[in-house]
């Protein structure tokens, strides 16, 4: 198991509270974007849940040209006000809050430096923006994680709106979220991070409603052919097992959707 359910499980209840007080120019992104575009499909074809995300990911649009009051007024700056009042810190370029492990208590940050980190689950908060403004860290204390595929979304309008826990929600289309996933799988640093990315690239191109062949069309108008086959190349056989193993697919069944892909 990648993941502990529990800690699953209080990602997605702060994601709810997150998602309702949300507006404008915002979009769900990675591991609970991909969990909503597939687990439809996903239970449908094997009876199980896809995996959630431990992490909650918000893209925000950001103008380079917009003046500092501009920017001090945007959704981003809404947004991390509103986390901040959730009792979410700055930690880097993330927000997180802390909780005790065995009970799922909330530590507040003072109380979490008593504790071992073992005994602590960290749930991150991860502001993304599709370009960095040059007064980004004047007016905010730190540069966010910028992913210049989200600019397809709030320029291009490549994303869709669905049902969140009740919350109507903009996602990214299958191949922009894809193209994302692609990104990142590159630079993990973290081994369970880029086993969750190798997942979530299969099952996005599996399990989406547009089918392998329309999403693998569009993915290499954005992004090149011979770049994700290069990537794909490198799962190692040991990281396929581990995605084998967290989302209950058989090995074989991964390995055939990215001899596809390559």
């Amino acid at each position: 198991m990648l993941y502990d359910p529990k800690e699953i499980d209080l990602s997605e209840k702060y994601l709810s509270k997150i998602l309702l007080k949300l507006k404008g120019q915002s979009c769900l992104i990675g591991g609970w974007a991909t969990h909503t575009l597939v687990n439809g499909n996903f239970q449908q074809n094997t009876g199980l849940d896809y995996i959630g995300s431990r992490d909650i990911d918000i893209g925000f649009h950001v103008d380079e040209t917009w003046n500092t009051s501009q920017l001090k007024n945007s959704d981003l700056s809404d947004t991390i006000t509103l986390i901040k009042e959730m009792g979410f810190h700055p930690f880097s370029f993330r927000f997180v809050k802390n909780f005790e492990v065995e009970t799922g208590r909330e530590l507040s940050e003072e109380e979490s430096k008593k504790y071992p980190l073992h005994e602590i689950f960290q749930l991150f908060f991860d502001p993304i923006v599709d370009k960095i403004h040059p007064e980004m860290r004047k007016t905010f204390g730190f540069d966010p994680i910028d992913e210049p595929f989200l600019s397809l979304i709030f320029t291009k309008n490549l994303s869709t709106f669905t049902n969140v826990d009740g919350v109507k929600t903009r996602i990214p289309k299958p191949h922009v979220l894809l193209g994302m996933k692609f990104n990142s799988v590159q630079i993990r640093d973290k081994e369970h991070k880029r086993i969750k990315d190798i997942a979530d690239i299969y099952a996005i191109l599996w399990y989406s409603d547009l089918g392998f062949g329309i999403i693998k069309k569009n993915l290499f108008q954005i992004y090149p052919e011979q770049k994700v086959r290069e990537i794909v190349t490198n799962f190692k056989k040991e990281e396929i097992s581990q995605v084998s193993d967290a989302i209950g697919i058989n090995e074989a069944e991964i390995n055939r959707v990215f001899l596809e892909i390559r």
